[in-house]
């Protein structure tokens, strides 16, 4: 999708897909990630899965606020990063997920996307950084936290931090049981 054919979506289509990716209901669906090696996180550490779908947050929580209201932009954005990462253009997924941000710098979905790009572009110690500013960014969202942690265990790894991987994946497992 075009950015510019996306600011001109009809508002109760994007409202619809920001309802329906951001429910509270928990749902057998996960939304497939931007870029994690080619397999949900939940599938690299099968004995890690946040109970709760990926993109949900409690009702009234400020990722949940934060999530419900994203403009249409950064919803095209994300989007379009997704199709960059997919098809291996990371630069060019990258460079949109930074605008996005800079539409929507407190959006923790957006730095855990640009986190993933980070680490697939062998950046570990930045792709930790950005993860840990998307956990800043949700508190009371344990699925994303829990997420940014998998993310932070595969970074350590590395970066021959075996201890430091260890300890993010209990930190994960401990989020996923919330």
């Amino acid at each position: 999708m075009k950015l510019s054919s996306a600011l001109h979506m009809p508002v109760a289509v994007v409202v619809l897909a920001l309802v329906h990716g951001c429910s509270s209901a928990p749902s057998q669906r996960q939304p497939t990630p931007v870029v994690e090696h080619g397999r949900p996180a939940a599938a690299q550490h099968p004995s890690i899965q946040p109970q709760v779908p990926v993109y949900t947050s409690a009702p009234g929580t400020p990722a949940a606020v934060a999530t419900s209201r994203q403009p249409a932009a950064v919803v095209a954005l994300l989007q379009q990063a997704e199709q960059q990462a997919n098809g291996g253009d990371l630069e060019s997924a990258a460079a949109s997920l930074e605008r996005a941000i800079r539409i929507d710098p407190h959006n923790p979905i957006l730095w855990y996307h640009l986190a993933t790009v980070r680490l697939s572009q062998g950046e570990p110690s930045q792709a930790e950084q950005l993860a840990n500013k998307s956990n800043s960014l949700a508190p009371g969202n344990y699925a994303q936290q829990a997420r940014n942690w998998l993310l932070i265990a595969q970074a350590r790894r590395q970066l021959n931090d075996s201890p430091g991987a260890a300890v993010a994946e209990q930190r994960a497992r401990e989020l996923g049981a919330r």
